[in-house]
């Protein structure tokens, strides 16, 4: 058995997409331009704060030059308040907050009709008709809220109910700016097993041993060991042949929004991504036969929902991950390979009203560790393994995308050449590698800072690949 070097696989970013929910959001009248004009200071969107496991914010001047009317910086920090914010565009503070605090006690987006309960500190009266309320995962709305008060239908002690209209993050966030970055932490993830043998990790690295560096984000790992159907195509040849491997991922958000001290929400610009560091490994052994097949196998289903908090205003990411094995072969192949790759990944899209929505992903990889490779036999296999990601805000608008680390291996055994009896070596090969695909979707009509985009918008496909391993076969007898 060959014995293969490789060092770390590249790049996962689950980075992720969108900044605006709901319907048709109107345009602003007189008053809330005025009052909109009336904040300041500085802030570059995009720009993402380097750091350790907390939530950053910084400042910059991307406004208009020469403009004095810019806008104020909200800082961006981790969420974890279970009561939403209430923000009034048509007040003088547009884009602020008005310190008024509501726990949703119900919400449905379909119906369009909620009911609040208010703290201590204000009575229900104080809800009315333009007011927006921006609000963080809980039992009423498990994937968050973000709806403009239509009308205050009843009201009873603390109690209020409300008819509502899906909002904007330009009629909460208005003006401001805000750019920060929030790490998403093991424990926030909900796992569901798909196959028997699938080990959920949570805040360990390197093959179980715990990482105590200072200020390391700790990982979420999925190790796996199973059979895989299609596989040779007859039982015996499915018995003998086994595939595992793990994928380990430590995403963090990154958030900016820049409403350029305007009262016109499409002069605003904004961006989401997931991104962070991935590894994943791969091992496999046993005869590999099958025509060209493209087994799809899914391993497991993810989700989180992280809070930013954007000064006092909620703004919730949804994060749904399926972690698939795709296997394709063509020929027969015997294969004994164990293999390690990793790097880093974003997953995103940015706004601005010159070039519209455009995708920002990256993906790369190198091999980690060392490895094990030993093939023979003539054909071809490719094994992907990683998510299908489908990133978004308050899970309405967003990025579907696929990221997928995956192996290649390759052989060829030539025949007999020529009557002179000479016969032609074989060779083999192995090669590591990374796709990124995605798209930016919508689950329901919707306006993007003031701009309805595209039902479904295709970002470039991004692949790139590597060797690590090689060798030659005997020749044919």
């Amino acid at each position: 058995m060959k014995r293969v070097k490789g060092t770390g696989l590249c790049s996962l970013v689950c980075t992720a997409a969108l900044f605006v929910t709901g319907c048709a959001a109107p345009a602003p009248g007189p008053a809330e331009a005025a009052s909109r004009a009336k904040v300041s200071p500085t802030g570059s969107p995009g720009e993402r704060p380097q750091g350790p496991d907390r939530g950053h914010s910084r400042e910059d001047s991307s406004a208009p030059s020469g403009s004095a009317e810019r806008s104020r910086t909200l800082p961006v920090t981790p969420g974890g308040s279970g009561t939403a914010s209430v923000t009034r565009p048509s007040d003088r503070a547009s884009g602020g907050d008005t310190d008024t605090r509501v726990t949703l006690v119900s919400y449905d987006a379909a119906s369009r009709k909620a009911v609040v309960r208010h703290d201590a500190r204000g009575p229900a009266a104080a809800l009315r008709t333009g007011d927006v309320v921006a609000g963080p995962p809980t039992e009423a709305s498990p994937k968050g809220a973000l709806f403009k008060v239509t009308g205050v239908r009843s009201q009873d002690g603390r109690k209020t109910e409300l008819t509502t209209a899906p909002a904007s993050l330009a009629d909460v966030l208005g003006a401001s700016r805000a750019s920060g970055t929030v790490p998403v932490a093991p424990s926030a993830w909900t796992v569901d097993p798909l196959i028997k043998g699938l080990d959920v990790v949570r805040g360990l690295a390197g093959g179980g041993k715990a990482d105590a560096s200072a200020g390391v984000r700790k990982p979420l790992r999925l190790d796996f060991n199973a059979h895989v159907p299609m596989f040779g195509g007859k039982p015996w040849l499915e018995r003998e042949t086994r595939v595992g491997g793990f994928f380990e991922m430590t995403p963090e958000v990154s958030f900016s929004y820049d409403g350029r001290g305007t009262a016109d929400a499409s002069d605003a610009t904004a961006s989401v991504q997931v991104s962070g560091p991935y590894r994943a490994g791969w091992r496999l052994k046993g005869p590999v036969r099958a025509p060209r097949v493209a087994p799809r196998i899914p391993l497991a289903l993810l989700a989180a929902y992280p809070v930013i908090m954007v000064g006092t205003v909620p703004v919730v990411v949804s994060l749904r991950l399926q972690l698939v094995l795709q296997v394709r072969v063509d020929g027969s192949l015997t294969v004994d390979v164990e293999q390690t790759t990793g790097g880093t990944m974003r997953i995103g899209t940015r706004y601005t009203k010159k070039t519209g929505w455009k995708g920002d992903g990256h993906a790369d990889g190198k091999p980690v560790g060392k490895g094990t490779a030993e093939v023979s036999g003539d054909g071809d296999l490719r094994m992907l393994l990683g998510p299908e990601a489908s990133i978004g805000l308050y899970d309405a608008v967003g990025i579907d995308a696929l990221f997928g680390p995956y192996l290649r291996v390759k052989a060829e055994q030539p025949g007999l050449v020529s009557a002179s009896s000479n016969r032609r070596k074989g060779k083999w090969s192995v090669h590591g590698g990374v796709t990124l695909e995605g798209s930016l979707f919508s689950r329901m009509p919707f306006t993007i800072l003031g701009i309805r985009p595209t039902p479904r918008l295709l970002f470039p496909l991004i692949t790139d690949e590597w060797p690590l391993a090689r060798g030659s076969l005997p020749p044919l007898p």
